[in-house]
């Protein structure tokens, strides 16, 4: 809940030092005007929490604190409905400071933003801002404030996507100076540590009434970013001059990690892609394709900044957080040392370490399943004993039993022999003598004969089925069932598991780390299981199979998780927010499945097509084959020669 700023509460929180102080000299700084303070407001549009930060220094304490008195006696009569905290920081033993280069850049180059009106202008803070936190600090000059940040930019920085006005309390009447100083210290607010929400003012020099703002996508002289400074009638007639637009980069150029990846950035496209006019121009995703290509080519058009490819052109330079804080080379490592600003590579979204990096929203999510080898085929005379399962089978067997005792006990005659037999000859529909039956007998008998239709019909169709496909014994369908299987489960990603089961913990048990030659090992050799993404998995099936064109691996249907997945920036970096909002765009329009899509079809339709084109057309049939009938006629032969034998020795019975 907000809390109304009151007198009261500067009574409680502040120093007394800073109470008892006369104002009275202060009447020349311009935080007396009503402009600085609705400029001010404005600025702060979106922050729910104000923290003042007074830096202090060994020298010039009084000064500050004279002038932060008056500044929150003024703030408490203007009625800032925020949560506010004030906080007073010292450095006493600075390291000593080093000269910089002053900014020569200041200028009004920026004439040409038109007025907005309070929506717009809420709209592009919100672009430029993710953060409900402000920050109003107040030191003395812009030497004191480098020594802060040269000691520990923690003390003034508390996040980078906030909202930041710096005070500088001391007096100068040299306005070139001030200029060149103010100008410096946003550019560094800027290039080290991405704050880009930041106004200066020197409320108490000769240029009091003047806001500061660096604007680093505008270019002066060939080198990228400018100061510029405005009234507060300017400011006041255009908002938008103290906003810094983030959506529209100005051709900026953005130092972007992308390498090559088989379904989400490919280089070379399928052919089915290359005349479609979506993937016909790939220039301003530096011709990568696929969804990562067409997300960074469209960012990069929808933002107006250009694309600086940085890293190696190597599949799976993504980079991995070791336990013991190391990155190993890759598109990581090269986020986390500043040399790219955003990793355009889709990677799950897992607890990497969040000090150093933050992902975008997901764009898409992965089921993550285990590929195992192909279940070995079923030799024909197998599949005849396999058209009922054992349930069928028991069934059948029972149907039997109970029809014969039903005759036994109904039927004309008592001679179980006999009862049995005949039974036997009614279920399977066999031609017998004409007999008389009672009415009572007639439907039981109908009864019989329509069972061995269904029966028989069943069997025929089983049987012309399994002479006219293959069959296959049962595939690992459960992780239960992989587990019991003894296959070693190549993998090393397990810590993005949160799943402590039993099952989850065997398999790591079993695990071994990844290979070059994993899926090759799956489907030739078939003693490891790997684990692959399901659309890679579903590619990869259409790729490995036999010379009869039959697939050599099997996606297990009980997947080990779904994640989310996502692109990285660096900690702090203003970009998030605009590309975000872009990114959900793209994903509420359907972009993202759309492209994902086009790729994964046309690539499974051209391994397809490889693959069949010199497959023979037309196959027949050989003895291999229709092998089963052989087996089916030797089976009634053998069943001929036992019921004759049995009628042989019932006669002599």
């Amino acid at each position: 809940m907000k809390k109304t700023l009151s007198l009261t509460i500067l009574l409680n929180v502040l120093p007394k030092c800073l109470l008892t102080l006369n104002v009275t000299d202060l009447r020349q700084c311009s935080f007396y005007s009503d402009d600085f303070w609705h400029i001010h407001g404005k600025h702060f549009l979106l922050v729910d929490h104000l923290t003042i930060l007074v830096l202090q220094k060994e020298e010039h304490i009084d000064e500050v604190n004279h002038y932060a008195s008056g500044l929150l006696q003024s703030m408490t009569f203007y009625q800032y409905f925020v949560t506010l905290e004030i906080h007073e920081k010292f450095l006493r033993n600075a390291t000593e400071y080093k000269e910089r280069q002053l900014s020569n850049l200041s200028n009004r180059s920026s004439k040409w933003l038109r007025p907005i009106d309070d929506l717009e202008f809420l709209r592009i803070k919100r672009l430029s801002s993710d953060s409900s936190k402000g920050y109003f600090v107040i030191v003395w000059d812009v030497k004191a404030l480098h020594h802060f940040l040269d000691e520990n930019f923690r003390m003034v920085i508390g996040e980078e996507r906030a909202t930041y006005a710096l005070h500088f309390v001391f007096n100068s009447d040299d306005c070139q100076t001030i200029d060149n100083q103010v100008g410096d210290i946003l550019r560094r607010f800027w290039g080290e540590y991405n704050v880009i929400n930041i106004v200066a003012q020197t409320p108490c020099s000769c240029e009091s009434s003047r806001i500061y703002i660096y604007r680093p996508f505008m270019k002066s002289s060939n080198v990228w970013g400018i100061t510029e400074n405005y009234s507060f009638e300017e400011i006041r007639n255009n908002l938008r001059l103290i906003t810094t637009v983030l959506d529209d980069l100005n051709k900026y150029p953005l130092d972007i990690g992308m390498f090559p990846m088989k379904l989400n950035a490919p280089i070379d496209l399928p052919k089915l892609l290359r005349d479609n006019p979506i993937y016909r121009n790939l220039s301003r995703s530096r011709h990568f394709g696929g969804v990562d290509g067409l997300m960074l080519g469209t960012l990069a058009q929808h933002l107006n900044f250009e694309v600086n490819i940085v890293g190696e052109m190597k599949e799976h330079y993504f980079g991995e957080l070791l336990p013991n804080g190391t990155i190993t080379p890759g598109a990581l490592k090269d986020l986390v040392d500043g040399k790219i600003v955003y990793s355009a590579n889709t990677r799950y979204i897992i607890n990497y370490d969040k000090k150093t990096m933050e992902f975008t929203v997901p764009h898409l999510t992965e089921a993550i399943c285990v590929v195992v080898p192909k279940a070995p085929k079923l030799p024909k005379w197998v599949a005849l004993l396999k058209c009922f399962n054992k349930t069928s089978w028991s069934l059948i067997g029972l149907t039997l039993i109970v029809c014969t005792t039903f005759w036994y006990f109904g039927g004309p005659t008592t001679n179980f022999t006999k009862v049995l037999w005949t039974m036997f000859w009614y279920l399977i529909g066999s031609n017998l003598e004409k007999i008389s039956l009672k009415k009572a007998h007639f439907l039981f008998v109908t009864a019989c004969l329509l069972f061995n239709i269904v029966i028989v019909g069943l069997l025929q169709g089983y049987m012309f089925r399994i002479f006219t496909t293959t069959t296959f014994y049962p595939d690992i369908n459960t992780l239960e069932q992989l587990d019991k299987s003894g296959l070693t489960l190549v993998w090393n990603l397990w810590f993005i598991f949160e799943d402590n089961s039993s099952i989850i913990k065997s398999l790591e048990r079993k695990s071994k780390p990844m290979l070059d030659d994993t899926v090759n090992s799956v489907a030739f050799h078939r003693n490891v299981a790997a684990v692959e993404p399901k659309v890679l998995a579903e590619l990869l099936t259409t790729m490995y199979i036999d010379n009869e064109g039959f697939p050599l691996l099997h996606i297990v249907d009980e997947c080990l998780t779904t994640l989310l997945l996502g692109h990285m920036v660096s900690k702090g970096s203003a970009f998030l927010t605009v590309f975000n909002n872009a990114i959900s765009k793209m994903v509420e329009a359907g972009l993202i499945d759309k492209w994902m899509r086009d790729v994964f079809e046309s690539t499974e339709t051209e391994n397809i097509f490889i693959l069949n084109q010199n497959k023979q057309g037309v196959k027949g049939f050989s003895l291999y084959d229709v092998q089963v009938a052989f087996y089916v006629i030797l089976l009634g032969y053998v069943g001929s020669v036992v019921v004759f034998l049995f009628e042989m020795l019932s006669d002599r019975w």
